[in-house]
């Protein structure tokens, strides 16, 4: 062979090895664009669903949270409650308790100025003695009750109901929030 075809051959060879050194540089410079872009999509994907994590555990939290907010309120209620009803038991069994001649007396006379029509009058079994010596009115019958009496007109359509749990209800419906308050603050 020539010097001269050698020398050919030679740059030839030098142009194709400096061209697939090129190929592969510019091959490796994509490939590294491509995997940067890459790891910023993960790393950008990665953030995302860390931060949908803590979003998702900070409403489990919220939520947890409220939840134990809700049960405490319920306890606290169902207490509460407990309280105020033995409260208002206490209340009719210290009412049964007081002097019931005394108060069947004012109960009649107070009655009978709100319905003077009354003809007939209401009693548990053991005032009914008492209620029968403090009025001509015909006795109805015995009713259960703490205390307290009930009238009723001739026809039997108007009643006037002053038993002792009717009182208490009353009072204690018109107080509960004084009460209430008393007891919970």
């Amino acid at each position: 062979m020539s010097m001269g075809l050698e020398k050919v051959i030679e740059n030839i060879q030098k142009e194709g090895k400096e061209k697939v050194t090129n190929i592969v540089q510019d091959a490796e410079k994509q490939a590294a664009l491509i995997l940067e872009a890459k790891q910023k999509m993960i790393d950008d994907a990665s953030i995302k669903k860390k931060q949908e994590l803590e979003t998702q555990i900070t409403v489990l939290k919220t939520q947890e949270a409220s939840s134990v907010e809700i049960e405490v309120k319920k306890i606290r209620l169902n207490t509460e409650k407990e309280i105020l009803t033995q409260t208002y038991q206490e209340c009719l069994k210290a009412l049964s308790a007081l002097p019931h001649k005394t108060i069947l007396s004012s109960l009649i006379t107070k009655a009978q100025k709100e319905l003077p029509e009354a003809a007939y009058i209401y009693s548990n079994a053991r005032d009914e003695p008492l209620i029968r010596s403090q009025t001509k009115m015909s006795y109805g019958g015995s009713i259960d009750t703490l205390g307290g009496i009930i009238m009723e007109n001739k026809e039997k359509n108007l009643t006037l109901d002053y038993r002792y749990e009717t009182i208490a209800e009353f009072v204690w419906e018109r107080s509960l929030k004084e009460i209430a308050k008393k007891l919970f603050t």
